[in-house]
């Protein structure tokens, strides 16, 4: 088996665990490394301990193959222990050679929520499931329960005022001065929040409890699925990032009152080719792209894609939010980035700390591709909205 590196992070979950710590609640920061150490742990933990079930659960599935799974296949990977053969992709289980076992579900699986027993459960962003989902999951495991998380909540959230108040709890925070792995321009970003929104700096900066303040979108709520009426006349927006910031790609519709938003593409480092790839499996959808790009803008029309650069102004990132916010936002459940946009998408604040109308340029990649859209499909005046039917399946 090959080496990995791990962080201090894992040097304190392992104590724990070996003082026989029956709960351990890791608090932190954005990027402090935490849910990778958790993984490594729990993939040396299989490989060492026979016949041990082990759950790593979120809140929803896309949020979970999004995160948790990446992060165990690389590891895998990197371990040099990973056998495709012993992988099922249906159930998400991992059959290790000590026959212990690793499952992938989430809080929304009824059924494995109340199903069968555990010894060991590691719930990633636990803050994301209610009191009763985590009690549910809790009071079927045996050994040992884990949980991380950023601190985005008060001193009521179960979290604070139960688990990390138990004797039998663990508890630490961490920060990303934490991870001696991060890259500069990622320290810098994360560091930008300190002028950008003290909330959001509390939070993501030092791994404090606090409640975002600020936000700029409240009204919205979260559908199953996007309409097939509102995918008949949807539109695709895109912003496009690449190292550090991702291209985000959102298929928007509008009714006449309600904007629905369905995430297609969230990912860093897409090429020109990779970008052509996604838009294509939209067949003859008109896009509205970002302009700050004109080269690679005319590259994706030369691709057969209905692409247009949106129309800048002075004062248009105002005007297209204000736009926004007459309308309640029905964000599709799988949309798993574009919901944590919305929860941390805030207006910037002043030195005194007063908020200002300007919104900060983070947690912005997904709105301002649907904001492409809006402002050049709806705002002007010009484009009629479609009539959609009845619609149902808001969660």
């Amino acid at each position: 088996m090959k080496r990995i590196q791990t962080t201090e992070i894992y040097n304190r979950l392992d104590g724990a665990a070996a003082e026989g710590y029956t709960a351990i609640s890791l608090q932190g920061s954005a990027r402090s490394g935490k849910t990778y150490n958790v993984m490594i742990w729990l993939i040396l933990y299989a490989l060492r301990v026979p016949h041990i079930k082990i759950s790593v659960v979120r809140a929803t599935l896309p949020a979970l193959k999004g995160s948790v799974l990446e992060d165990f296949n690389t590891i895998m990977h990197q371990l040099g222990v990973y056998n495709e053969r012993h992988f099922n992709k249906t159930d998400l289980v991992y059959w290790f050679r000590s026959c212990s076992t690793i499952e992938f579900f989430s809080a929304s699986d009824e059924q494995r929520l109340r199903g069968r027993k555990r010894d060991i459960l590691f719930v990633n962003e636990a803050n994301e499931l209610s009191a009763i989902q985590f009690q549910q999951l809790k009071m079927r495991t045996s050994r040992l329960t884990i949980i991380d998380y950023n601190p985005s909540f008060s001193e009521e959230h179960w979290i604070a005022k139960d688990f990390n108040r138990d004797p039998r709890t663990y508890h630490f925070v961490s920060t990303y001065r934490d991870n001696p792995f991060l890259e500069q321009t990622i320290i810098d970003e994360i560091e930008s929040l300190q002028n950008k929104n003290k909330s959001l700096w509390q939070i993501f900066g030092e791994g404090q409890m606090a409640q975002v303040e600020g936000l700029i979108f409240t009204d919205y709520s979260v559908i199953e699925s996007f309409p097939p009426d509102a995918e008949k006349h949807a539109r695709l927006g895109i912003d496009f990032g690449f190292t550090n910031d991702p291209t985000a790609i959102v298929r928007v519709s509008f009714d006449g009152e309600s904007l629905f938003l369905d995430e297609v593409c969230y990912r860093t480092r897409m090429l020109q080719g990779d970008i052509i790839d996604a838009l294509k499996l939209h067949h003859d959808r008109k896009v509205i792209s970002e302009s700050a790009d004109p080269r690679l803008i005319e590259e994706i029309h030369r691709a057969g894609i209905d692409i247009h650069p949106v129309r800048k102004y002075s004062g248009s990132i105002q005007a297209g939010i204000a736009w926004m916010q007459q309308h309640p936002l029905l964000i599709t459940a799988q949309s798993v980035n574009l919901l944590k946009e919305r929860a941390n998408y805030t207006w910037a604040q002043d030195k005194e700390g007063n908020f200002i109308n300007t919104p900060i340029d983070a947690y912005n990649h997904a709105f301002d591709a649907t904001r492409y859209v809006c402002m050049t499909e709806w705002m002007a005046g010009k484009k009629k909205p479609i009539n959609l039917k009845k619609l149902s399946g808001i969660v």
